[in-house]
């Protein structure tokens, strides 16, 4: 939505649908726009309804090459105002916008109810001569400029996705318009003006940021009247970005009349989890288990229903998005009513993956980090609400990463599931992109456990001590192995059912209606357009050698994302969009055909099921940690899913049909271990 001025549109937009209106104001300097709020906007929007805007000059607003003195800027904020704001409502300002804020406040006596200025600014300057230190370089070397600029704004340690989102945004102005905006800044005074200020005023800096100096914010906080000054240590300029869940919070309240007072917050690496009360009598647990592949799920409830066994009064509230939402629901479990507030991981990492047979599944996991901020906030708002006994989060990735930033909000004991330990770059190379941001993440992890040991009661691993890579995280970081017996323990891996019950696969097949004799080739990708063309090649080689192997059968399981017409026709191939309870299948099939993902490999190694396993290009959990634990069972025969033809296919379906298999043994025991370990903190 834009409004109209003379000279250009500018963008705004509105979301929410709280009692209240509140507005965040980016800089007026056109570095960066609304979209700096990524990590503010959803959380404050389940609490009030917000607006934002793109300044001019920078993102989906027109740039003007004039137009970027006090006057115009301040009569575009106007406009905006207007047009999405509902008096009295909040106004929040972050840095050289402040300015503009303070002259609104004044001009419009009682509109705003409450201000929050961020890293605020009274007046503005920049080195001398202008032309020759900073419109030279500007022009010259913007992308060193913007680079040295971003990097200053974020001291914090393992801050590099923020100074990646802000190398992005700034490629949405020009130089020029840059250098006309920064030209005038000079120009912006507003310290006489702050002792008029009479309305509730927050102000919130960092004591390290380098852009606006920390005394700079003293100073205005002490010319307005009865304003409070809250401190982040050792924070530098962009603490929304950085301290998202502290700064949500701090504004909600603030606008909410909850008490905030002037305080100093510690620095991350300082702060605390308090002690929590064990053991008592209610025994309730909220359980958060990522919608990223249904394995996570199927092992969840499966221990929650050991949990019960062991102590029957104990009450499971699973915070699960779909697709695990909907086995929840199946199976009759209880899910937590916050589950509609949750962004889904699940379409987040889909729209990642190529039909290519390709999904660069670290890539997808970092730029995951807006939906972990929204998903951490409802988190942190139900236990605020609610009390619970035991939180357990299985690859709760947004939990994690913000309890460990976070350690003071701690209420209960926590558990953290994961079935692999480490992000590695698909690409040995240390200066490719996915290798600085993997050791970037490996080495905040690490820090995180290091830092902060009492956030985790619990750090459990579904496998063995065997199954982590005996390597390093990355140069200079530790030794995968050795870190995860230092910090985690092991349940073996963990099932759903229980594999010695479909031992009888004569019966079995009877029961899923297999013709007596016919020998079965199952086919599953996980039910997502990732695994088009893998079915397409197995359908392929299915047709060339279909007449070699009579009374034989394909079964291809689709999923609903992929069209049947798709796949070339034949009569020995069964189309099929759903299969339910696919792992009784897995038990009875002679042959499957699947990615390399987790669960599904797992259970066909358990059932000695002969198989086929291709994992995902670029999908470094398939490449390197499925494929280490499919080598130590000696299950599976792996291909590459580029090399291998439809003719090489065929050949090898050819060759393994009915062809017996002898894997090592699973130990089956795992769901009730896990179910162990988690029950002692009850």
């Amino acid at each position: 939505m834009y409004v109209s001025r003379p000279d250009a549109k500018i963008f705004y937009q509105v979301t929410g649908s709280g009692s209240g209106d509140l507005f965040l104001c980016p800089p007026c300097q056109p570095v960066v726009g609304g979209r700096m709020w990524k990590n503010n906007l959803p959380y404050l929007a389940r609490h009030f309804r917000v607006a934002t805007m793109d300044p001019r000059g920078h993102g989906r607003s027109d740039r003007p090459p004039t137009g970027y003195d006090f006057a115009t800027r301040y009569g575009d904020l106007v406009a905006v105002l207007e047009q999405t704001m509902k008096p009295p409502f909040a106004l929040v300002a972050f840095t050289c916008s402040t300015m503009l804020a303070v002259h609104y406040v004044l001009d419009h006596p009682g509109a705003v109810s409450h201000l929050v200025l961020m890293g605020p600014q009274y007046k503005q300057s920049l080195p001398q001569p202008f032309e020759e230190k900073v419109a030279r370089v500007i022009r010259e070397d913007f992308a060193g400029w913007s680079r040295r600029l971003f990097t200053k704004l974020y001291p914090e340690p393992h801050s590099l996705r923020a100074v990646e989102d802000h190398l992005q945004w700034v490629q949405e102005t020009a130089p020029d318009v840059l250098v006309e905006a920064l030209g005038q800044i000079s120009k912006d005074d507003v310290y006489g003006l702050l002792g008029k200020l009479d309305l509730p005023t927050l102000l919130i800096h960092g004591t390290d940021d380098s852009i606006v100096p920390y005394s700079h914010g003293q100073k205005f906080a002490a010319a307005v009247p009865g304003a409070r000054l809250v401190t982040f240590e050792g924070g530098g300029h962009g603490l929304n970005a950085r301290d998202c869940v502290k700064v949500n919070r701090l504004i909600r309240d603030f606008v909410l009349d909850r008490r905030v007072e002037s305080i100093t917050i510690p620095r991350t690496t300082e702060r605390k989890a308090p002690a929590v009360l064990r053991g008592r009598p209610a025994r309730r647990v909220l359980w958060l288990s990522s919608p990223i592949g249904l394995g996570h799920i199927q092992r969840d409830i499966s221990i929650a229903q050991e949990l019960r066994r062991a102590f029957p009064d104990v009450t499971v509230d699973f915070l699960a998005a779909d697709p695990s939402r909907r086995v929840v629901e199946h199976l009759g479990e209880r899910l937590h009513p916050a589950t509609d507030l949750l962004v889904n991981e699940s379409a987040h990492v889909e729209d990642w993956a190529s039909p290519d047979h390709e999904l660069h599944a670290f890539n997808a996991l970092w730029h995951m980090d807006e939906i972990m901020a929204a998903n951490f906030g409802v988190f942190a708002d139900v236990v605020e609400a609610e009390c619970y006994d035991l939180w357990v989060g299985d690859e709760g990735w947004d939990v994690d990463y913000y309890l460990h930033e976070n350690p003071e909000l701690k209420r209960a004991p926590y558990v953290f599931i994961t079935d692999f330990i480490g992000m590695l770059p698909m690409r040995d190379d240390p200066a490719a992109t996915d290798f600085i941001r993997a050791r970037e993440k490996n080495a905040e992890n690490i820090d995180h456990l290091r830092l902060h040991p009492d956030v985790r009661d619990l750090s459990l691993m579904v496998g063995d001590e065997e199954d982590v890579l005996d390597r390093d995280f990355a140069p200079g970081l530790p030794n995968m192995r050795q870190w995860a017996r230092e910090h985690f323990k092991f349940s073996g891996y963990t099932y759903h059912f229980d594999p010695a019950a479909y031992r009888k696969r004569a019966e079995l097949r009877q029961q899923l209606g297999y013709r007596e004799g016919e020998r079965v080739i199952l086919v599953s990708v996980g039910g997502t357009r990732v695994g088009r063309r893998l079915l397409q090649r197995c359908a392929e080689a299915f047709a060339l050698v279909a007449g070699r192997i009579p009374e034989t059968r394909m079964i291809l399981v689709a999923g609903p994302r992929l069209d049947p017409r798709e796949l070339p026709p034949h009569p020995q191939i069964d189309v099929r969009p759903f299969v339910p309870k696919l792992f009784e299948h897995h038990a009875a099939a002679d042959l499957a055909i699947v990615q390399g993902g987790l669960t599904t490999t797992m259970e066909l190694a358990a059932f000695q099921t002969p198989f086929f396993y291709f994992p995902l290009r670029n999908h470094f959990e398939q490449q390197f940690f499925v494929s280490r634990r499919l080598e130590r069972l000696d299950a599976g025969v792996r291909f590459d899913f580029d090399r291998t033809s439809a003719e090489a296919l065929g050949a090898a379906i050819v060759e393994h049909l009915g062809k017996p298999v002898r894997y090592r043994d699973v130990p089956v025991d795992g769901t009730a271990r896990a179910a162990r370990m988690i029950s002692s903190l009850l």
